[in-house]
């Protein structure tokens, strides 16, 4: 509607400036609108001023309802991740580094997938079990993982092994905050890891 009003006062104003030629007449007959004399260019100065002014304001509008909508959905899409912690070897193969990645919720298959990024499992791994069980040692996991990791530990050196052992342990155990780690291949028993005492 604005905008409609808008265009029919620039449409009048441009048919008022082809018609005078200029200037406006002096003379004033009834029933006829008084204008103020001003050259032509004044008074499309002035009319292009009035309309920058009203076209400032709902632009800020939308502009702010943009954002805050933009913000609205971004703190939905957190309150409904899981960050967590990924350890994978560095250069040299001789430590391990990490990084804090996001998912949408924490579970053992996000685990295996986010080490499949960083090379440490394979990508066909899959995990056939996960358990977490409070015992006497304190919270102890049972994490048994398909055959096809198995071939993969099988094209690595030695020290390779102990560095994805290393980075599959490390992650589950900082994540799930638990103090040993029992990892299988097909339910074989292949490792055993206690958490670092860190004090």
């Amino acid at each position: 509607m604005k905008r409609g009003k808008r265009a029919a006062f620039v449409l009048a104003v441009a048919i008022l400036l082809t018609a005078c030629g200029g200037k406006v007449e002096s003379t004033v007959t009834t029933e006829e609108i008084v204008v103020p004399e001003m050259s032509s260019e004044d008074l499309l100065v002035n009319s292009l001023e009035y309309l920058l002014q009203d076209d400032e304001e709902p632009e800020e509008d939308v502009q702010a309802e943009e954002v805050s909508s933009d913000h609205a959905e971004t703190e939905k899409e957190i309150a409904g991740t899981a960050e967590f912690i990924v350890y994978y070897s560095n250069g040299t193969c001789d430590g391990l580094e990490f990084r804090t990645e996001t998912a949408d919720e924490l579970t053992a298959d996000t685990l295996i997938a986010a080490l499949a990024r960083h090379n440490i499992v394979s990508l066909d791994t899959k995990v056939l079990s996960f358990t977490e069980k409070e015992e006497e040692a304190g919270i102890v996991l049972y994490l048994d993982l398909s055959g096809e990791m198995d071939h993969y530990l099988g094209t690595m050196t030695q020290e390779a092994k102990d560095i994805i052992m290393d980075s599959i342990s490390s992650t589950f155990l900082e994540n799930y905050s638990a103090d040993i780690i029992h990892i299988q291949i097909a339910g074989k028993p292949l490792h055993q890891s206690v958490k670092w005492d860190e004090a």
